[in-house]
């Protein structure tokens, strides 16, 4: 089993702040909220039973909750206070404060953003949260960093990046954006960044002409059950502790 090492780079952090968890410990409450089958049910007979038309729902998609608990979670460090402070009601300037002595997060000039390009829907302002883990990673292993997946429900938007976490144990800095027109309290613990271990591999690319036999093997063994014949026969189980 590999490790992955969350150590303190301050010394209030042992006391205060969250330790990065395995995301399958932060899965929204939405999508524990969701039932298999359209008509609110999650066992297939009576979910077919009540309608014939009954759909099946993102909950019975098992590369979706892959993505939820892959790796581990970086959380909020404090309550974050944001509001819009412009004096053009047509306009939305983003004024963010918090009440702690260390800070969560702080902001980049817009000379160092550049040309890159503002994502849909969110304030041109970058910021960055400031993660008071040193992340060390196993030799040869990288680290990705991302928006937390599927949470588009998050008030921001956190920037991808990969850090070679094996030659560079330091605090990282993760750059995101406000929502446009977003107003409220940004709560501690609220997940900000996904992490995940990657190995560097050199990989080559081949084409492959398409394969009739394999084709209708496949099809007929994914259809012998009713529901999760991916996650009988296919799936294989991602370890995080």
């Amino acid at each position: 089993m590999k490790k992955i090492i969350f150590e303190a780079a301050e010394p209030y952090v042992d006391i205060l702040l969250e330790k990065p968890e395995p995301s399958t410990n932060k899965v929204p409450k939405w999508y524990r909220d969701q039932k298999l089958f359209s008509n609110k049910e999650s066992d297939y007979f009576k979910a077919f039973k009540k309608n014939n038309n009954v759909s099946l729902t993102y909950k019975l998609c098992v590369p979706i909750i892959d993505t939820l608990t892959m790796g581990y979670t970086l959380v909020n460090s404090a309550d974050v206070l944001v509001k819009n402070v412009s004096e053009d009601i047509t306009k939305y300037e983003p004024f963010i404060r918090w009440d702690t002595a260390f800070s969560p997060l702080d902001s980049q000039s817009a000379e160092m953003l550049g040309n890159y390009p503002i994502p849909t829907g969110y304030h041109s302002t970058s910021f960055r949260w400031t993660n008071d883990w040193k992340i060390i990673t196993p030799s040869g292993y990288s680290l990705l960093l991302m928006h937390p997946s599927q949470r588009h429900d998050l008030p921001f938007f956190t920037l991808t990046a990969i850090v070679d976490t094996d030659k560079f144990p330091n605090k990282l800095h993760l750059p995101f954006f406000i929502k446009e027109g977003f107003e409220g309290i940004i709560e501690a613990g609220t997940p900000i960044a996904q992490i995940i271990p990657i190995k560097r591999d050199v990989w080559k690319s081949e084409k492959k002409s398409f394969q009739e036999k394999t084709h209708i093997l496949y099809n007929n063994a994914m259809q012998i059950n009713f529901i999760r014949a991916y996650k009988n026969k296919i799936w294989s189980r991602k370890v995080y502790r």
